[in-house]
């Protein structure tokens, strides 16, 4: 069984690894498990672990993408899942919702829904992950850290082409492969 996903790649930009080197140092003595940059990636849909055939994704893939053309995306806010006070998650996002990247999402979980992978329950936030927190130390400096950021762009890219991926979970962090790649 494979482990798999659909996103789009992000070639992370130098303001993007200048955030997460400046997150890193201020929350070193934090438990926080950071994303390789190299592997950013914006999820469309976590399909999970299955055996059905790479062709049967890249022919939804094809469905969801009909009529559409590439277009750009920034990224401009800090945030993070769950609370101030028992933070999960620290990802970037966009202040104002894109609508051609809110209807490329829909049309994946669309697309998937239609070949029996259901929706998730909760609504498409996108986002790239930049951390997954396993304890913070001391809640007021984090909280500090992440006010300190100033507003700013901190990642742009163009958006012309969807991505299955297989998730490969090891020891020293994931690898992500691609199988399938459909254009836009």
């Amino acid at each position: 069984m494979k482990r798999l996903f659909v996103a789009v790649h992000i070639k992370p930009d130098p303001a993007l690894i200048t955030l997460v080197d400046s997150l890193k140092s201020g929350l070193r003595h934090d438990k926080i498990n950071w994303v390789n940059t190299a592997q950013l990636h914006l999820t469309l849909k976590f399909i999970g672990e299955t055996n059905e055939s790479v062709v049967t994704f890249a022919s939804a893939m094809k469905a969801a993408i009909v009529g559409m053309q590439s277009f750009n995306l920034h990224f401009d806010k800090l945030g993070i899942f769950g609370s101030s006070y028992d933070p999960r998650v620290i990802w970037i996002g966009s202040q104002q919702p894109n609508i051609t990247l809110n209807t490329l999402g829909e049309n994946v979980l669309n697309e998937m829904d239609a070949i029996g992978f259901t929706r998730d329950r909760q609504n498409f936030v996108p986002h790239l992950t930049l951390g997954r927190i396993r304890e913070i130390i001391d809640k007021p400096h984090f909280q500090q850290i992440m006010k300190s950021q100033p507003p700013q762009v901190f990642q742009q890219t163009v958006v012309d082409k969807i991505i299955l991926y297989e998730s490969i979970l090891r020891r020293e962090g994931p690898l992500y492969k691609e199988i399938s790649v459909v254009s836009l």
